[in-house]
């Protein structure tokens, strides 16, 4: 009730603010910026009744600045800043009232802030223009963070980035700023610098993000940034800045993401066992770390068989299950774990089949015996790969790894009729093409 209590009383404010047109025919513009001020002025005396004054201000000084004689007048121009400043004004008092309300000129702030820079450009130290840029400077701060939470990070650097413009223009006129307190300055470097890098401009974004990493700013983020900023030229580099960020915020979960990753990518499984089991300490319910320390011991579990360390091996496998295992605990159709734990058999398979072809060409009583056993190891690794290749295909029917590993152990059954199937629906799925049913579930 209350909300629409409000929203009723926004419309009463918004009586008058729908059509005003002027007739602007013949008007010189001398005449045009009087009429431009007096409208204003009418406006600023009765806000709730009189928006029609505001809508016919913005009419006449967009009007004055096109005609000859007042292109370049300061004056003008000046007045066009508290014009876009008082829409500005306008909608934020009214998102008091009605969070639904829909801004009437919502670039207000930034076509202000471009319009007292001319005016300070036709005439330095302009008292009007200086005065309305400290002011604009808390609408566009406003949008750029409204833009930020939207998700829309170009918009919300180029807001912020103007923040930072509007504060030089005011030091180089020798006047105040909001950003003199060097905490305010530091955040509005800090806020644009992650705008920036969100929008992608790593090269924008590295500039703000070195200032505040040089002087030592404390934001783990700030470090962070710092780390991704430097790994694509220089990785070297990137690990001191990234063991520096750790240990200066030892407890930080997202520093420590990071550096799980930064190991992931150097492939060193002994430093991420370590860090993964101190993440899943601090994020229990977290699905993706059991997989991905699955994953970890798959690969030690891999690279030991391989050398032959048969018991290590197998004792890294284990521990590769029972954390692909948890996984799926925490999340039911966590198919990335899914597919994980059968790919386990499924690869343990393919080593023990090069062992097995090996013994191919041994025909001996022993050697034939030894090659059967590899043969029925093989087939029931696979048959324990099956289901959850099933199982993931059902969850998600365009899984493109599991329709290739199904197609094949289907093949090696000599079951051509499920292979053919899946493999159908494999070359669509690389074509582009999608399914909303699962193969297995229509079985």
């Amino acid at each position: 009730m209350k909300k629409i209590i409000l929203a009723l009383f926004s419309t009463v404010l918004l009586v008058g603010m729908g059509h005003a047109q002027v007739d602007l025919e013949g008007l010189d513009g001398k005449k045009a910026l009087k009429k431009a001020k007096r409208a204003l002025n009418a406006f600023n005396l009765d806000q709730t009744n009189s928006g029609d004054k505001l809508l016919e201000a913005k009419q006449l000084i967009n009007y004055t600045t096109k005609q000859e004689g007042y292109k370049e007048d300061a004056e003008a121009w000046a007045l066009m800043g508290q014009v876009y400043n008082a829409f500005s004004a306008y909608n934020q008092g009214q998102k008091v009232l009605n969070p639904d309300f829909q801004d009437i000129e919502p670039n207000g702030g930034m076509i202000a802030f471009q319009a007292y820079k001319k005016a300070l450009e036709l005439e330095p130290g302009e008292k009007s223009a200086l005065d309305g840029l400290r002011e604009a400077i808390g609408s566009i701060s406003t949008t750029g963070l409204t833009a930020y939470e939207q998700t829309n990070y170009q918009e919300s650097f180029n807001a912020f980035r103007s923040v930072l413009d509007i504060h030089k223009i005011l030091k180089d006129n020798g006047a105040e700023s909001p950003l003199d307190p060097e905490e305010e300055y530091d955040n509005q470097i800090y806020i644009t610098a992650m705008a920036a890098l969100n929008a992608g401009q790593k090269e924008t974004a590295k500039s703000y993000v070195t200032q505040l990493y040089d002087k030592g700013y404390d934001k783990s983020s700030v470090y962070d940034a710092m780390y991704k900023l430097t790994a694509d030229e220089d990785m070297e580099a990137a690990e001191e800045i990234l063991n520096t960020a750790r240990q200066k915020y030892p407890d930080d979960l997202g520093l420590l993401f990071t550096e799980i990753n930064h190991y992931l990518k150097l492939q060193k499984t002994d430093v991420l066992e370590e860090k993964l089991k101190q993440a899943i300490e601090q994020e229990p319910e977290n699905p993706s770390l059991y997989s991905t320390l699955g994953n970890v011991y798959d690969k030690l579990y891999q690279a030991s068989y391989k050398d032959s360390s048969y018991d290590e091996a197998e004792n890294y496998f284990a521990l590769a299950m029972e954390y692909y295992g948890k996984a799926i605990e925490k999340k039911e159709d966590f198919t990335d774990a899914i597919y994980s734990l059968g790919a386990l058999y499924y690869n343990k398979a393919a080593l023990v089949t090069e062992e097995m072809n090996l013994l191919a060409d041994d025909y001996s009583k022993e050697g034939t015996a030894k090659f059967n056993k590899k043969k029925e190891e093989v087939e029931e690794l696979f048959q324990q790969a099956l289901p959850h290749f099933k199982k993931v295909e059902m969850v998600d029917p365009n899984d493109r790894n599991s329709l290739i590993a199904l197609k094949e152990i289907f093949a090696r059954e000599n079951n051509y009729e499920v292979s053919n199937a899946i493999k159908d629906r494999l070359e669509k799925v690389e074509a582009g093409e999608t399914f909303s049913e699962s193969y297995f579930k229509s079985q």
